[in-house]
């Protein structure tokens, strides 16, 4: 049954997967989240939280009313937002939160804090939802993501997408026969380890995703066992960014 759901999930989107030994082969124009959701889901794993986030500094903050122009401008795109507004001291934001959705929910964040001589001003996007399901992932690969970054971000800030679920843990040596089987599947080399008894944490660098930091590395995967039935394991591009 699990996996058939998950067949009719990628036959929707129109997103291709499939197994040859322990790799899984996914379309490269596939946004990271569905990489990463994709080698999860071969791997048996209940997938239960996921977040996707982009960050960008506002380059002309220091002119007056440009930073409430901004806010103005997101809160016409996204009227159906709860939107508020803060100014306190030298601090001045903007935040917003959207309905609940079958896909999961966006938040956004304009901060400004004021200094006598400049201001430092960012914005955050972020989407984030539960169990992954098809409006999760039609979300990601019909565009609407693509759509959302351009009206909000005036550049191409990088993304961090990360997501993380469960799966059974009575065998012996189960994480690391689990962390060695995501690393085979996202083809990944791994760059530096910390190995415990209960907890694996793995930065690596893999070809299936483009943002890649100074020392090489591109996606972290963490599993940690529960002390119980099952284990957590969480996989995060180009850094895990959710806790785990």
């Amino acid at each position: 049954m699990k996996s058939k759901l998950a067949l009719s999930i990628f036959a929707i989107i129109g997103f291709v997967l499939f197994e040859h030994g322990n790799r899984t082969i996914v379309a490269d124009s596939a946004p990271e989240l569905i990489k990463l959701a994709a080698v999860l889901e071969a791997e048996d794993s209940l997938l239960k939280e996921w977040t996707v986030y982009s960050r960008e500094i506002i380059e002309d903050s220091d002119s007056p009313g440009k930073l409430e122009e901004y806010a103005e401008r997101l809160q016409d795109k996204f009227p159906g937002w709860e939107w508020s507004f803060s100014a306190t001291g030298g601090k001045w934001e903007a935040a917003a939160e959207s309905p609940a959705s079958g896909y999961g929910r966006e938040y956004l964040q304009i901060s400004s804090t004021r200094t006598p001589h400049k201001a430092n001003a960012y914005i955050i996007y972020r989407v984030a939802g539960g169990e992954w399901n098809g409006e999760s992932a039609a979300f990601f690969a019909n565009g609407v993501f693509k759509d959302r970054m351009d009206d909000i971000f005036r550049g191409e800030p990088p993304i961090f997408s990360c997501i993380s679920g469960i799966f059974d843990d009575r065998m012996e040596k189960a994480l690391s026969l689990k962390t060695n089987r995501i690393m085979k599947r996202l083809n990944a080399v791994e760059t530096e380890a910390i190995r415990e008894k209960d907890f694996i944490s793995i930065s690596a660098f893999s070809p299936l995703f483009t943002d890649t930091f100074e020392n090489g590395m591109n996606v972290q995967i963490a599993v940690r066992s529960t002390g119980g039935k099952y284990a957590a394991v969480t996989v995060g591009t180009p850094i895990i960014t959710i806790e785990y």
